[in-house]
């Protein structure tokens, strides 16, 4: 017994510190955007999203929700959005555009304006340019989803301006889909591997 204890141990020493990080890319599970100026409407089959405000003045707002179910718990190094923009209106690009995460859940073929989830955080965001992928950090929020504190509702990207701009983004039913790269730490080894190997020797 006194052996394999010492074993256990030692093995433990050489590897509880060993963080081993990991990085997936992970595609929507919904993607759609709402229009102020026919608030009835739903657009979640659609092959790209609007943000940004018409020429009427009416706002259009996109939404976007990833699976983060079987990242409970772990730690988020880091977790970046990215979308592919392809057109703009107007005087863009505009200074005022924001990530948001939502309040209440949402369905891509059920979500319309006047549907749509409120506002629950958010956070100032910089403009994009167009044919380029867009960043968006999310990390915060992924963790605080990841641990429990907050549901995952999925994010909306809002223009607060209403000055006749706006752009188009590629949704998961068009050529290249939104991602949301994730790089994140597992469970701890001493819970997931060696906590395994300990029950072994007691």
């Amino acid at each position: 017994m006194f052996k394999k204890t010492v074993l256990t141990v030692f093995i433990l020493i050489i590897f509880t510190g060993i963080a081993i990080a990991d990085q997936e890319t992970l595609y929507p599970t919904d993607d759609a955007d709402v229009w102020q100026d026919t608030p009835d409407d739903n657009n979640g089959t659609e092959q790209f999203f609007q943000v940004g405000c018409i020429s009427s003045g009416d706002l259009r707002i996109s939404l976007i929700k990833f699976d983060l179910s079987p990242y409970s718990g772990v730690t988020v190094n880091n977790a970046t959005i990215r979308t592919m923009v392809f057109a703009s209106w107007g005087d863009f690009p505009t200074d005022e555009i924001y990530i948001a995460r939502n309040d209440t859940d949402w369905d891509e073929l059920s979500v319309t304006w006047n549907n749509k989830p409120y506002i629950a955080a958010f956070a100032p965001v910089t403009a994009p340019s167009t044919l380029a992928w867009w960043e968006i950090n999310v990390t915060g929020w992924v963790q605080d989803i990841a641990d429990g504190t907050d549901p995952n509702y999925g994010f909306q990207i809002f223009q607060d301006d209403s000055d006749y701009a706006g752009f188009s983004l590629r949704t998961k039913e068009g050529t290249i889909s939104p991602e949301l790269v994730l790089e994140y730490e597992p469970l701890s080894l001493e819970n997931t591997t060696f906590g395994r190997i300990k029950s072994l020797f007691y």
